[in-house]
């Protein structure tokens, strides 16, 4: 399944639109700006919520996450660094589903979710060219397509987040 996320026009970053190839819209994002801890919730096409996520403002030691998605499933994330004198590598640790997102920062940005055997379950790839941070996204592990936007969501957010700051 290939997707792309990019930020809705007018939004600095709290709504996002996830669409497919055709680009139909498949997925949306609202994040509320003044709840603490801040929230990001989730919608398909239609409108429903499938999940949200939170974390606080002040996280910016681990960049941690609390995932719940309606039926049950909830995971955390927490992000260290590859190596430590260097914030350009990440890695986000999905403990309790075993995951690992591995994101690389540079002129363009990119990230994949591989299980705990080392399976690539979803790759993306920062789409130079347009404003924001647009990422294309292949999700090949379609039984956890929810998942796999969630965590692609979340990484994108870690890499912007980790970016430092133009001098």
């Amino acid at each position: 399944m290939k997707l792309r996320i990019s930020s809705k026009l007018a939004s600095v970053h709290s709504e996002v639109v996830v669409v497919d190839h055709e680009e139909k819209a498949v997925f949306s994002t609202r994040t509320d700006p003044l709840s603490a801890p801040r929230c990001t919730r989730l919608y398909d096409a239609g409108g429903l919520e499938l999940a949200h996520y939170t974390t606080t403002r002040t996280d910016e030691k681990d960049r941690a996450y609390s995932v719940s998605i309606d039926g049950g499933v909830s995971f955390t994330t927490k992000r260290s660094f590859r190596v430590s004198s260097s914030t350009s590598e990440a890695v986000i640790k999905v403990a309790q589903m075993g995951w690992a997102v591995l994101t690389q920062r540079a002129w363009s940005s990119r990230f994949e979710v591989r299980s705990d055997d080392g399976e690539v379950l979803a790759r993306a790839k920062q789409v130079p060219a347009l404003r924001g941070d647009v990422y294309d996204v292949e999700v090949l592990d379609e039984e956890h397509a929810i998942e796999m936007v969630l965590l692609a969501l979340i990484a994108r957010s870690i890499i912007r987040d980790d970016a430092p700051s133009p001098v």
